[in-house]
């Protein structure tokens, strides 16, 4: 179960941050910033304007006290503010609200945030509860919702921000077509209690969504202190027949293709340097790769949505 908290106290007059990333989805995401400036005069509007503006303003706010952090964008722009929060050291005293105006917003959907109903995400906000979630580090890298290593890092790093803002969700299935066509190296996957996997693509999922609205971690709870993983021995289509059944049934049957299970920690070693991403936001590469919890972060959700 998710766990309930007090949010930090706010004062009725106190200014509320909004780290806003204009440019999320092109003239729509423009058109937001009126909208989301209208929801309350306390409304204090950070915009971005590059790559690591929005970690920056969010670790520079929870150095300076700020109870409450709103990131508005797509994921991209939620880790970044994560990465900012975790940065100060500020989890433990800075609530993060969430805003879904990106091309993907996986995160948002997980905490029960409707996309396209921004006056209900700012209701959330303004009027839910605080709730728990576990927070995740890759090589030094936070992440709240997902991470992946080889396959869909590629994918990731394959999509332009000019195919984003043309195609949408689309961009990364045309991404995929290209990436699938290339040879991938081997991963050596292990796991306190489990026996050593090999894939060429591992897939860690906080919640259960991966992707959009796909539950691909059909187990995952975003406060369990687990992180749920999916390793593809190969790239090919019996093996995202495998997931696509899973994704049908909520269930993974046995299949020698794809392994699923849960643990607290995970290392990676690879045969050459592999791309890996968190939260849907292309990293580096690395040929050794190390997770484990770092602790948990505050987030604004509506409290139906949550088990």
């Amino acid at each position: 179960m998710a766990r309930s908290l007090t949010a930090p106290p706010l004062a009725e007059t106190q200014p509320i941050p909004v780290i806003v990333n204009p440019g999320a989805r092109g003239a729509t995401a423009g058109r937001c910033v009126d909208l989301i400036r209208g929801f309350s005069p306390r409304i204090v509007l950070h915009e971005t304007r590059a790559a690591g503006d929005a970690r920056r303003l969010a670790e520079t706010l929870a150095l300076d006290g700020a109870p409450l952090i709103v990131a508005a964008g797509g994921d991209g722009t939620v880790n970044e503010v994560v990465q900012g929060i975790a940065q100060a050291g500020a989890a433990a005293h800075t609530t993060m609200g969430v805003l879904p105006t990106g091309t993907m917003n996986v995160f948002a959907a997980e905490l029960g945030l409707p996309s396209g109903q921004l006056g209900q995400c700012w209701r959330a906000i303004a009027e839910g509860q605080a709730r728990s979630v576990d927070l995740w580090d890759l090589n030094g890298r936070c992440f709240v919702q997902l991470a992946g290593i080889g396959l869909d890092a590629a994918i990731i790093a394959e999509t332009t921000w000019e195919a984003k803002k043309r195609y949408g969700p689309l961009s990364y299935v045309l991404a995929g077509l290209k990436v699938l066509r290339r040879p991938a190296p081997m991963l050596q996957v292990e796991a306190p209690g489990h026996l050593p996997r090999r894939g060429t693509a591992v897939l860690i999922g906080s919640g259960r969504r991966y992707g959009g609205p796909f539950p691909l971690f059909p187990q995952a709870l975003l406060s369990d202190g687990l992180i749920d993983v999916v390793v593809m021995p190969r790239h090919g289509w019996s093996d995202f027949y495998a997931i696509g059944r899973a994704l049908l049934s909520g269930r993974y049957a046995a299949h020698r293709a794809v392994s699923y299970f849960q643990t607290a920690r995970l290392s990676v070693l690879a045969e050459q340097d592999v791309p890996y991403e968190v939260d849907g936001e292309w990293v580096g590469t690395s040929r050794t790769l190390h997770l484990s919890r770092r602790g948990s972060l505050q987030v604004m959700a509506p409290a139906p949505h949550w088990s």
